[in-house]
């Protein structure tokens, strides 16, 4: 059975990298949550896509130029009074949960890594026992080969669109290197991945390969029933439903 992940916690259905979001998804039986961590000024980790504020929260600049203070009590678009979370608190509402966790690590304002953002994320998700059910991804190969440095049996995700492959040299080489990590995931756009699926499951094979983001009933429908681990979906109603509609009990089998 394909896997499948709520994108930024389902972002087509609640404000994305919201704790309403968040809550929301964990009744709606998918198999992962995907949300995205940047680091405060102060080095506290935020739950947040873009670098910048501007078009998810109620100010403006770079995420982190920013106090943790200041950005906890920056509210977000469309969320009413909730504010930016933590790190922490997003854990908090999955922790009772089986959901795997996926958390992706960006880069600041300048394509930059944050110093010290890996081992702040091993460091929580193993002090709250969360370990196995996290994976840690990134688009940057040397950031997830870094989480692998520092803990060795983490469990890694890299994903891949058309702009990293082609500073990798192409699709082909770019599966090449990304095969070497050990038992890491790599998820592909799910454009760049159409043309190339025969050659990915070639070097990467079904269990380490995922497709994002898929989100008419359509593209669901079609990534559900390929050769994939995961897929990753703003519309994770959509994609339970036509799973669960196209999955074939045992005792009807």
């Amino acid at each position: 059975m394909v896997f499948i992940a709520g994108h930024r916690g389902g972002r087509d259905l609640w404000p994305e990298n919201s704790l309403m979001g968040f809550r929301n998804l964990c009744g709606l039986g998918v198999d992962a949550v995907e949300f995205d961590v940047h680091q405060s000024s102060d080095g506290g980790v935020v739950v947040i896509h873009d670098p910048l504020l501007d078009r998810t929260a109620h100010d403006t600049g770079p995420v982190g130029d920013r106090s943790l203070k200041r950005l906890t009590s920056t509210r977000l678009r469309d969320a009413g009074d909730e504010c930016i979370p933590t790190l922490s608190s997003v854990l908090d509402v999955f922790a009772a949960t089986s959901l795997e966790l996926h958390v992706e690590i960006k880069t600041d304002a300048l394509g930059n890594a944050y110093q010290g953002l890996e081992a702040k994320i091993i460091e929580e998700t193993q002090r709250r026992g969360l370990e196995r059910r996290t994976v840690i991804t990134c688009f940057v190969p040397e950031v997830v080969e870094t989480v692998r440095r520092l803990s060795p049996d983490a469990r890694v995700l890299i994903s891949l669109d058309r702009r990293s492959a082609e500073m990798m040299g192409g699709i082909r080489p770019a599966l090449e290197r990304l095969a070497k990590v050990r038992d890491c995931i790599v998820a592909i756009e799910k454009a760049l991945l159409t043309p190339a699926l025969p050659l990915a499951l070639g070097i990467l094979g079904t269990a380490r390969l995922g497709a994002w983001v898929t989100n008419t009933p359509e593209d669901i429908g079609y990534w559900l029933a390929q050769p994939v681990r995961q897929i990753t979906t703003d519309r994770p109603d959509l994609a339970v439903d036509i799973r669960r509609r196209h999955v074939v009990s045992p005792a009807a089998s």
